[in-house]
């Protein structure tokens, strides 16, 4: 993907990528039953989150036996090797309607409803916090447990390299004020931005 429309590469005659990406988490829908894949795939995770998008069953309702009917997706282009496939269907059918219960219209302000929550966040107490820092305090990071070079290739975009002489370039005042940026803005403001009281 990185090497499109760059001469001399394997992507040189390559003149457009389409990207659809609607099979990755938070998306679900219970009707897929084939499922293409035709990217890379870097991680054992991520197919099975591609998996996991047909793995929703079309019907839940029980049979006469108290089970669900089986049902099966065909999955092509995906390396996924975690439940071994023990049938087919040619013609997965929706089992009946749901029925859907709700409260009669004259005890509609009786409804319970329940927030959206949007996160967490750390309640701190008014006291002062204080640190007592110690010689067990201190790391020590040297070139033989760390990498000095480092090189990013994306699956789209450019390559770049990071060295050591890159992070020599920040001045500890630098590191300290931007970990303690990050302290307040974690624990110490609002969704909104505004300090908590």
């Amino acid at each position: 993907m990185n090497k499109v429309g760059k001469a001399g590469k394997l992507g040189e005659h390559v003149k457009c990528v389409v990207s659809v990406s609607m099979l990755t988490e938070g998306w679900d829908a219970n009707t897929v039953t084939h499922i293409l894949g035709v990217r890379a795939f870097g991680t054992q995770l991520l197919c099975e989150q591609v998996i996991g998008r047909a793995l929703r069953l079309m019907s839940y309702a029980a049979n006469a036996r108290g089970h669900f009917d089986p049902e099966y997706a065909e999955v092509y282009g995906v390396p996924f090797s975690f439940i071994p496939c023990s049938g087919a269907t040619t013609d997965p059918t929706p089992g009946p309607l749901p029925t859907r219960v709700r409260a009669l219209d004259s005890r509609i302000a009786c409804e319970m409803t329940f927030p959206r929550l949007l996160g967490y966040r750390y309640d701190v107490a008014g006291e002062r916090l204080t640190a007592t820092f110690t010689d067990d305090s201190r790391l020590a990071l040297s070139t033989a447990d760390i990498p000095t070079k480092v090189q990013l290739d994306p699956i789209v975009g450019e390559s770049s390299i990071y060295t050591l002489a890159d992070l020599k370039r920040h001045r500890p005042n630098e590191v300290a004020f931007l970990l303690a940026k990050l302290t307040l803005e974690t624990y110490f403001r609002d969704d909104d931005g505004h300090d908590k009281p």
